[in-house]
């Protein structure tokens, strides 16, 4: 039952009359109808959003058929800033009507709001705090070195395909804790998931159900099958005798009590492996394919970065991996439901808007960043960016839960493949770059990262 603290939030208060300077409603956005904004914000994200910043400014709102749903999308840093800091009460997450809401569960923590959010988002810490982490750096190390054993030499590949087998028996491996004779029904039943979420299907999934349904057809199908195998490994944890003894995330989630000193349930231990499947696993895949289809179109600075890798440093690798991160971010929104109006900028926004702090073009700012669509590394050796300039993994109390395992996760990958084998750009159609194109709710290289790979002198 809502709280009455939520309820009375639900209800729109009176207007106030805003500031000199400030305007009321929404920002304008593109004249082009409905239909046309929805097929190419579901087809070419990216040049929606730049062509808007440029007519538009750093505020637009888009429009979407058949429903009519708006989005305010903004990327001015001290606007961002209102939105990821103002009160959960005010400016809850917009997860719940997320195409991937259906498919996550009502009790995921990116969907859940309010006290029932943080009370998820306690729970799911601790496996992702400090020390902890370090227990998955073997892991990640070998299955990145398992699947480059099998990389053709010499001829051009597809990287990204090979990224997301590593992050998928890296994410099996840390969350499950299951070995090979397990990880096969797991493999098949997320990837069968993932094969019909085509970019148009998922943007139709968002317009048509603004509520929780479970989704149907291949989708709806998919979704249980793996819900099938996930049941049955909960039934197979729970009747294990070293419960307690286990260190893969699974088993410390059903270890965990909350501050009554209940557990999950298992359909929240359900949902919570779903999203950390789907969040951790194809994001951090593909944020390893857009760096080294980056680096090899940057021969410097990839030499730059195999000579520390040489050497043991870490502070140009971490530097890669954040401008990565910021020039090429995987997510490219994240959204907020207003409760009540909001002064947001230059704009003051009613209640009941969806105000979507933007990622991509908040990350590529050209008030905060020098030609801010080259990647440049050394953007990060200095100062680098005030904290809301620098948004890959959102911001706030809703920040990523595993911004830091994904950044480990791509340091250590790229380590290994780099310590080893020497990466070059194919002849072909994406010589100066490989542009972005859409893959369910993520941006991906159109191309797959293609790249060709040599053994390194010195290297047996």
């Amino acid at each position: 039952m809502a709280s009455a603290t939520t309820a009375a939030t639900d209800r729109p208060g009176p207007a106030r009359t805003p500031a000199a300077g400030v305007q009321a409603g929404l920002p304008p956005g593109p004249r082009a109808p409905a239909v046309l904004q929805t097929l190419a914000w579901a087809l070419a994200p990216t040049w929606v959003m730049d062509g808007c910043r440029q007519r538009l400014g750093e505020a637009f709102t888009l429009t979407f058929s058949p429903s009519g749903m708006k989005l305010v999308l903004i990327s001015d840093p001290e606007a961002v800033k209102t939105v990821f800091t103002a009160p959960p009460e005010v400016a809850p997450s917009g997860a719940g009507n997320s195409p991937v809401a259906p498919v996550m569960g009502p009790s995921s923590v990116i969907v859940l709001t309010g006290p029932e959010h943080m009370r998820q988002r306690k729970l799911l810490l601790p496996p992702f705090h400090g020390e902890r982490m370090r227990e998955y750096e073997e892991v990640i190390v070998q299955a990145t070195q398992r699947d480059m054993a099998d990389w053709p030499l010499g001829r051009p590949m597809r990287l990204q395909e090979r990224t997301r087998a590593i992050t998928l028996e890296v994410i099996l491996r840390a969350v499950f804790g299951v070995e090979a004779e397990r990880m096969g029904a797991l493999k098949e039943a997320i990837g069968g998931l993932l094969k019909p979420m085509n970019p148009l299907a998922i943007v139709l999934i968002a317009l048509r159900r603004p509520t929780l349904d479970r989704p149907t057809g291949a989708i709806g199908r998919a979704l249980d099958h793996l819900d099938e195998v996930i049941y049955e490994e909960l039934s197979r944890r729970r009747a294990q005798e070293d419960l307690a003894e286990r260190r893969d995330i699974l088993s410390l989630l059903m270890q965990a009590r909350d501050e009554d000193g209940e557990p999950m349930t298992d359909g929240e231990l359900r949902d919570e492996l779903v999203t950390l499947l789907l969040a951790g696993h194809e994001t951090t895949a593909t944020s390893v394919a857009w760096a080294v289809e980056r680096l090899v179109r940057h021969p410097q600075k990839l030499r730059r970065l195999q000579e520390e890798i040489e050497s043991g440093g870490e502070e140009y690798m971490t530097a890669v991996v954040n401008e990565t991160l910021r020039v090429r971010p995987v997510v490219p929104i994240v959204a907020r439901m207003l409760k009540e109006e909001l002064q947001v900028g230059s704009y003051m926004l009613p209640a009941g808007t969806r105000v979507v702090p933007c990622i991509y073009l908040t990350n590529r700012n050209p008030r905060v960043y020098e030609e801010p669509e080259e990647f440049r590394p050394e953007r990060f050796l200095e100062d680098g960016p005030d904290t809301f300039s620098w948004i890959p993994f959102g911001g706030g109390i809703r920040r990523c839960i595993g911004a830091s395992f994904a950044q480990l996760e791509m340091r250590l990958m790229l380590r290994t493949m780099l310590s080893e084998l020497e990466p070059s750009v194919p002849d072909g159609r994406y010589r100066n770059g490989e542009w972005v194109r859409r893959r369910a709710i993520t941006l991906v290289p159109a191309a797959g990262a293609r790249v060709v790979w040599s053994r390194r002198a010195g290297e047996a």
